[in-house]
C-alpha cells in the first residue's frame, strides 16, 4: 500500500519541514522559531503567539508501531520535563506569554497510547504551577493527516519552485572524477575505444560534472520540496531497477546514451510535469552520468577500431 504520506524521515529534515507547517497553519509572523546551536532549544522547537509550543520528532523506527509510540513517548517526556527544569530561560523566552498547548509533532500517528502519555504528563507539568502555564494547558500529538491542508498548500507552492542549476567547482570535480576513475574508465573505454585518450577524459570530466550539479539539484528539491524530491527518486528507482533487470536499449553506445536519458527525461517530465524543463533535462543527464559511475549502465567491448 502507498502512503498517503512520508512516515520515514531524517531528524533535521522534518524539523524544517514541521516548521513550514506550522508557519503556514498560525502565520509566519506569529511563530518563533527557538535556535538550538546555542545551549539547546530548551525543549521548544518553536513557539507561537497564540500560545502553543511545538516539539517536532521523527523516530528512526517507522514499521514497528511498539516501537516508534516508545520512541514518541519517551521525546515527550523528555522534552515535557523541561517545561520545569529549564523554566528560567523558557519564561525569558515567552515574556508574558501564556502557553495553552505543548504539542508534539510527529510524521505519523499509530498508537493512541502515545496521546494518553502526553496527556498525562502535561497535566503534572500544568500543576507545579508555573508562571508561563496558562489555566486550561493541555498536551496533544499531532501528524501529517492533521495538517492536511497545509501540505496541501506545500505541495501547491512547490509546483513553480525554481532549481538553481549552479556547474560544480572545478576542485569538486576533479575530486569526484579520482574516486570513482577506473570505473568509468573502464566503461568509456568499451564505450568509445576509438576515441583518443583526451576525448575520452573530456568525456569523463562531462558526465561527472552532470552527476554532480544533478545531485546538487536533487538536493535542493529535498530542502524545499520534499514531495518532488520523493516523485523524482521513485522514477529514478524505476527506470534504474528495469536497468539493472533487463538491460539498456540496443545500438552503439552514443546512441544507447541519447536513447536512455531521452527516456529518463520524458519519465520525470510525465512525474514532475510542473518542473521547469530544462532543469528535468540536467537530472536526466546527470542520472546517466550516476548510472555509468554506479554500475547499472554499461556497455559490452567494441570489435575492432569501429572506421
Amino acid at each position: 500500500m502507498i502512503e498517503k504520506y512520508q512516515r520515514a524521515w531524517d531528524g533535521g529534515e522534518w524539523e524544517v519541514y514541521a516548521l513550514n507547517l506550522i508557519r503556514l497553519r498560525h502565520g509566519p509572523a506569529n511563530v518563533q522559531a527557538v535556535p538550538a546551536k546555542v545551549h539547546g532549544d530548551a525543549g521548544i522547537e518553536c513557539f507561537t503567539t497564540d500560545g502553543c509550543i511545538y516539539q517536532c520528532y521523527a523516530p528512526e523506527e517507522v514499521s514497528d508501531v511498539a516501537k516508534a509510540a516508545s520512541a514518541m513517548r519517551a521525546k515527550a517526556g523528555r522534552d515535557l520535563a523541561k517545561l520545569n527544569t529549564n523554566s528560567a530561560k523558557i519564561a525569558s523566552l515567552l515574556g508574558e506569554l501564556k502557553i495553552r498547548r505543548w504539542i508534539l509533532l510527529t510524521p505519523f500517528l499509530d498508537n493512541k497510547e502515545v496521546i494518553e502519555y502526553v496527556t498525562r504528563m502535561a497535566q503534572e507539568q500544568a500543576k507545579l504551577g508555573l508562571s508561563y502555564i496558562a489555566s486550561d494547558f493541555i498536551g496533544l500529538v499531532h501528524c501529517q493527516e492533521d495538517f492536511a491542508p497545509e501540505i496541501a498548500e506545500l505541495r501547491h507552492r512547490a509546483r513553480g519552485i525554481a532549481v538553481r542549476l549552479m556547474s560544480p567547482a572545478a576542485e569538486d570535480v576533479i575530486l569526484k572524477t579520482n574516486a570513482i576513475s577506473g570505473a568509468l574508465d573502464g566503461k568509456l573505454g568499451r564505450a568509445f575505444a576509438s576515441d583518443a585518450n583526451d576525448r575520452r577524459v573530456e568525456k569523463k570530466r562531462r558526465f561527472v560534472t552532470g552527476h554532480i550539479r544533478s545531485e546538487n539539484a536533487l538536493e535542493q528539491l529535498k530542502r524545499d520540496a520534499p514531495n518532488l524530491w520523493d516523485i523524482a527518486q521513485t522514477t529514478i528507482a524505476l527506470e534504474e531497477e528495469r536497468l539493472e533487470t533487463i538491460g539498456s536499449l540496443s545500438g552503439k553506445p552514443a546512441e544507447i546514451l541519447i536513447a536512455e536519458q531521452d527516456r529518463l527525461y520524458e519519465a520525470l517530465s510525465q512525474a514532475l510535469p510542473t518542473l521547469d524543463p530544462t532543469t528535468v533535462r540536467a537530472l536526466a543527464l546527470g542520472q546517466i552520468g550516476t548510472w555509468l559511475i554506479e554500475c547499472p549502465l554499461d556497455f559490452e567491448a567494441v570489435v575492432g577500431t569501429g572506421k
